[in-house]
């Protein structure tokens, strides 16, 4: 699998999917190639049922493509993410004249100073209150030809991104794009009910479809008025003509009083409740009566109910770092009954909070920072360690663990089979599905078989096999913590305070006498998955033939797979 990037089938993706399901046509349009052999910048459009968007470059055709589509659907998506009608409209009206096209946009002389978008923006934000940064996003290509990709956000979002040869041509990029946006949001507002009427929404695509195919295909023609209002100014409509009658100017007059006043501030708009758990727009439009379920160093874990098909998914928020999109990797490629279901993922800003964090609901700017979400299975009868608590105290509670037992050997023999090492194999990390069955998860430590060098102790100390301190291990310390589980949920301790005083002995095979005595062929087993000599623990298919002990020692016992 190819490594995983924010840029890959993003934008693109979306576009696609939703082109595709509704049979819309949808081309990329190279414009231009520039700069020497070894330091290329690719320009590509995107071309929707043969509207052009705004082009966009990159370091490669790939890269360039992925911000032309985002460009692109910028522009045709309104503010919550829905989109304007000229893309829903997947046939050409029926009727005998089409709409005239949008006029042209007015040729402006060789010698006019093109816009500021950089001070347009800055005094917009002045007189509206407005935080306006730019990001440094990336900076890529050779010492002497650099080029740099800005993004623009206004408050918390972000509303543009652009490239440029300097720092300054990038911002000014990234401001010209915001400024289109702002531009689109204003128009698509213009021609929308307004926002507390009950029925608000879209009330006729066939009016909605000239203003908003102006908004996508020429914005020249409505800058300058916006251009006006971002600077404050005032623009009167034209005085009436000679022929124009009392009664028509009075309806003029009614009509203006009734439009909402959408600049400078573009606060027409319905706004989404925000939520107090996440900042990224993607979660909070995609999913709602997000909970909080899980927090630690690698970030955050919420249940989150989908907004289209009302299912409820765990959504993994990390921190992103170089490695993280390797836990992708592997959820996209193990398919199995008992290992947790990878759906999708997506790059974006939010918050992270850590274990020490006082309150998930009291975000802290200082930590908003690039985060990596995975929406994957969300397990209702929670984790293993769960159920361990729930059995502590209790009693014949055995054939459930070694039903259990076989399940989560099942998921990491495939999980082997597929060359991949878990390294972090605990109870904390196997969840329980509402039918009971197991399923093993969090892969944020996962590795490849392939590598030939592996990070020295990573995983969860007390169920770190003694090779990890090192960094040629394999396979064998999943097996090794596979070991200490067994005991773990054939002998529940009363608490967890004697689990750890006593667990050090339990890691060196070291068992209380009753155990012993009570189950000899299981405390075989377990000493064969701790061997401290790597080659004497078994493979985890041997496991499962070594649970065949048990089952012929106990032919009544339950066998659920």
């Amino acid at each position: 699998m190819a490594e995983y990037s924010p840029k890959t089938q993003l934008y693109k993706g979306k576009l696609h999917e939703y082109c595709q399901k509704h049979k819309i046509q949808l081309d990329y349009k190279d414009v231009k190639v520039d700069g020497p052999p070894h330091d290329r910048v690719f320009t590509v459009m995107v071309v929707i049922n043969g509207k052009e968007y705004p082009p966009a470059t990159g370091k490669n055709k790939k890269d360039a493509k992925e911000k032309a589509a985002k460009a692109a659907w910028n522009i045709i998506t309104q503010p919550d993410g829905v989109l304007l009608p000229q893309v829903l409209q997947l046939q050409p009206s029926p009727s005998p004249s089409p709409p005239p096209p949008p006029p042209p946009p007015p040729v402006s002389s060789s010698d006019e100073k093109p816009h500021d978008y950089l001070s347009l923006l800055s005094h917009y934000g002045q007189k509206n209150k407005k935080k306006i940064d730019y990001v440094l996003k990336e900076e890529c290509g050779l010492p002497h030809k650099k080029t740099f990709s800005y993004v623009c956000k206004i408050d918390d979002k972000i509303y543009g991104e652009g490239t440029g040869n300097d720092k300054k041509a990038a911002k000014q990029a990234a401001a010209k794009c915001a400024y289109e946006q702002l531009t689109s949001e204003e128009t698509s507002m213009r021609h929308t009910p307004v926002a507390n009427s009950a029925n608000s929404g879209l009330s006729n695509s066939n009016d909605m479809s000239d203003s908003s195919s102006a908004c996508c295909t020429d914005s020249s023609s409505k800058n300058g008025n916006l251009l006006n209002k971002m600077n404050g100014m005032t623009i009167d409509e034209p005085s009436s003509s000679p022929g124009t009658t009392p009664k028509n100017a009075a309806v003029k007059s009614k009509r203006r009083e009734n439009t909402p006043k959408l600049a400078p501030t573009f606060s027409g708009a319905q706004v989404k409740e925000e939520n107090k758990y996440t900042k990224n727009e993607r979660f909070s439009d995609d999913f709602e009566e997000i909970e909080p379920i899980g927090s630690g160093g690698f970030g955050n874990v919420f249940k989150a109910k989908k907004i289209i098909d009302k299912k409820s998914y765990a959504i993994k928020k990390v921190m992103w770092s170089g490695k993280v999109h390797r836990e992708v990797e592997a959820l996209a490629k193990l398919e199995h009954k008992n290992i947790v279901r990878y759906y999708t993922s997506w790059r974006g800003n939010d918050y992270i909070y850590s274990e020490n964090s006082s309150s998930l609901s009291r975000p802290r700017p200082d930590l908003l920072c690039d985060c990596l979400f995975i929406q994957m299975e969300f397990c209702e009868k929670g984790t293993l360690d769960g159920w361990i608590d729930k059995k502590r105290g209790t009693e014949n509670y055995q054939a459930e663990s070694l039903i259990k037992f076989r399940q989560i050997v099942t998921g990491v023999e495939y999980m082997h089979s597929k060359e991949f090492i878990h390294r972090d194999l605990k109870p904390l990390n196997i969840f329980i599905s509402s039918e009971d069955k197991i399923k093993i998860g969090d892969f944020g430590l996962v590795t490849s078989m392939t590598d030939d060098l592996r990070t020295t102790e990573k995983g969860t100390r007390s169920y770190m096999s003694p090779e990890q301190k090192g960094d040629t291990y394999g396979p064998e310390v999943d097996i090794f913590a596979l070991g200490l589980i067994l005991f773990e949920i054939l002998w529940i301790f009363p608490t967890r305070v004697e689990k750890n005083k006593k667990w050090e002995q339990i890691r060196n095979c070291i068992f209380p006498e009753e155990f012993n005595k009570k189950f000899p062929t299981e405390k075989y087993i377990i000493e064969q998955l701790l061997s401290i000599n790597v080659e004497k623990r078994p493979s985890a298919s041997d496991v499962l033939e070594l649970l065949e002990l048990v089952d012929k020692k106990n032919p009544n016992s339950a066998r659920t797979y």
